[in-house]
């Protein structure tokens, strides 16, 4: 059983709902915090009703907070307030939504993570996925990547009190020595900048954007396991726009964490990032789309 806090974010699918407290249930989370947006409307509303039944079915022994709202905040704001929400409660915890299914392996990871990296000044998230080929190897278990991939991943509270829905301070961190010589690449930067900016001008949804350029602002880096440890069950139907990531479905795998070595002189795995940023945000592919709109005045 897990003693790590567990926030279930769910909103209108009750089908993914039902698999991830399916999958739960082997874990059994002492502790589970579950949170739903509002409905958009009428139909939304009767959907999220039979999700919320769903969570009905929690039958281990545990500890249930819950938050559901009657108004529709969307992306970035309901799932900003659903993870404030867990963190006003929790000094550590991780964090799914319902269509990221994780195996056992991904919270004996977590929780070996969370014990060694927990006065970190280097490590500000700890994630379960796995977006490398097989060719990458990694003799200590687990990596230290820039990207803090959100399909089942967990954090402490005193790092997201960092979190800055808005990125309000995009225009003056874009324009300083802190970001033109962090971690990122050349072609890393540009591709970001072109995501943050149209975050910073409310075209994008998204609370993960934001999530990732606070952490980089403060030069904190993800842990990454060596294997997948979570399944995304929901992208096969998801429609898919120039701003999200790749349509591809990671095989999920166990990880032995009790081989897990750990280094305090790891450093970002830049070959592994670069794969990342090439294939999973199939980056230098956007960027000459980026520019072909921008030509054509698409108000890219």
């Amino acid at each position: 059983m897990s003693n790590i806090p567990v926030l279930l974010l769910i909103y209108n699918r009750p089908k993914y709902t039902k698999k991830i407290i399916d999958n739960l249930r082997k874990i059994k989370p002492k502790k589970i915090f579950i949170f739903c947006d509002g409905p958009k409307n009428t139909k939304d509303k009767n959907l999220c009703e039979d999700t919320i039944k769903e969570t009905q079915k929690i039958n281990w022994r545990c500890k249930i907070e819950r938050k559901f709202l009657k108004k529709n905040l969307g992306c970035k704001e309901g799932v900003s307030f659903g993870i404030n929400w867990f963190f006003k409660k929790n000094y550590k915890g991780i964090i799914l939504e319902d269509d990221c299914i994780p195996n056992r392996s991904f919270f004996e990871f977590c929780n070996k993570m969370f014990s060694f990296y927990k006065n970190s000044n280097i490590v500000g998230c700890i994630s379960g996925d796995n977006f490398l080929s097989n060719k990458f190897k990694f003799k200590n278990g687990y990596y230290l990547s820039k990207y803090a991939n959100c399909w089942g991943w967990a954090t402490w509270r005193r790092t997201w009190k960092l979190y800055k829905k808005n990125i309000d301070f995009w225009p003056n961190f874009k324009n300083s020595k802190s970001w033109k010589k962090n971690f990122l690449s050349p072609k890393e930067r540009k591709y970001w900048s072109l995501v943050f900016d149209q975050c910073y001008k409310n075209k994008i949804d998204s609370w993960a954007y934001s999530w990732t350029l606070s952490l980089w602002k403060n030069n904190l880096l993800t842990v990454t396991p060596s294997k997948n440890l979570v399944k995304n069950i929901g992208l096969s139907t998801s429609r898919k726009k120039i701003f999200m990531l790749s349509s591809t479905i990671y095989k999920i795998k166990n990880l032995n964490v009790k081989k897990i070595k750990f280094d305090n002189n790891l450093k970002i795995d830049q070959k592994a990032d670069n794969y990342v940023f090439e294939k999973h945000f199939k980056g230098n592919m956007k960027i000459r789309l980026w520019n072909i709109l921008r030509i054509f005045n698409y108000g890219v």
